[in-house]
């Protein structure tokens, strides 16, 4: 009798141990290179469920473009509950980084934040209830390494991959009809840029700085809008419309919204792309 009894004490003590560590598997905090979202509808509501795609702990700036992504996965909340995902320096006492809030339904069963961090250093992140930010309910670390990319165009494209033209006149198969790094002083040209990728932006400025006797830039000359389309890799003016007086200019292919609004300081470093014209 006394060995049966302590077979079922041991054989409870083991179910209960499974039980609890199955019931711990299911809440999981990863640090992710890409997330998978997907959507169901439930009844007005719209719920997404994230799914890790590489479970990493070291990341690569991306420029503008969101590089960390953590993802919290869990039982249903029957009540709903609001979380918050804390990103600091280092350890949970280190320097502040960002905080992101999501809102559980019922009927999550994840909850993810997307972050850009592109200062290279080591990192930790904590699961937080977003109404009591004491109470931590997972925590991780992750680190983002060394920037091997630089200056960008726009996202994660590398500055000055593309290519700018003064043109006479763009034919209909996007070539260069006389072109030149040369321009008589006052004649209208074309500008004709070509992207090796995607612009990835709907609109794109053609800047023009004039450049002092040690070639850098030293007067803002003019600056022209151009929807060019996010998918699109190629852009001409028409009608020869643009003309210069007599100088040496900067001519800047680059995103809109990455132009200079307040100072025009020139000497840009975030470009499609850049060339040097000399007007005579």
């Amino acid at each position: 009798m006394f060995t049966r009894r302590f077979f079922s004490l041991a054989l409870a003590a083991t179910v209960s141990l499974v039980v609890v560590a199955t019931a711990r598997a299911q809440y999981k905090l990863e640090t992710c290179e890409d997330l998978k979202i997907t959507e169901k509808q439930y009844g007005i509501s719209v719920v997404e469920t994230a799914t890790c795609i590489n479970p990493i702990k070291t990341f690569s700036p991306k420029g503008t473009l969101r590089n960390v992504n953590i993802v919290y996965s869990f039982p249903p909340v029957p009540t709903g509950a609001g979380v918050t995902f804390m990103v600091t320096k280092n350890d949970a006492n280190g320097e502040y980084v960002q905080n992101t809030d999501y809102a559980v339904s019922p009927n999550h069963t994840t909850a993810y934040a997307r972050f850009t961090i592109n200062q290279p250093g080591k990192y930790f992140v904590r699961l937080a209830n977003y109404y009591n930010k004491t109470q931590v309910w997972a925590t991780s670390d992750f680190t983002v390494g060394a920037d091997t990319v630089g200056p960008r165009a726009v996202g994660n494209t590398a500055a000055g991959q593309g290519r700018v033209s003064i043109c006479k006149s763009v034919d209909d198969s996007w070539n260069c009809v006389g072109g030149s790094n040369e321009w008589k002083a006052n004649a209208g040209f074309d500008v004709l840029f070509k992207n090796p990728t995607p612009v990835g932006v709907d609109f794109i400025g053609i800047i023009f700085y004039k450049q002092g006797a040690d070639g850098k830039d030293v007067e803002f000359i003019n600056e022209y809008q151009q929807n060019i389309g996010d998918k699109n890799r190629f852009y001409a003016t028409g009608g020869n419309e643009v003309s210069l007086p007599p100088g040496t200019y900067s001519v800047y292919i680059i995103a809109w919204g990455k132009r200079e609004v307040m100072e025009h300081r020139g000497n840009l470093t975030e470009y499609f792309a850049k060339m040097t014209l000399a007007v005579k």
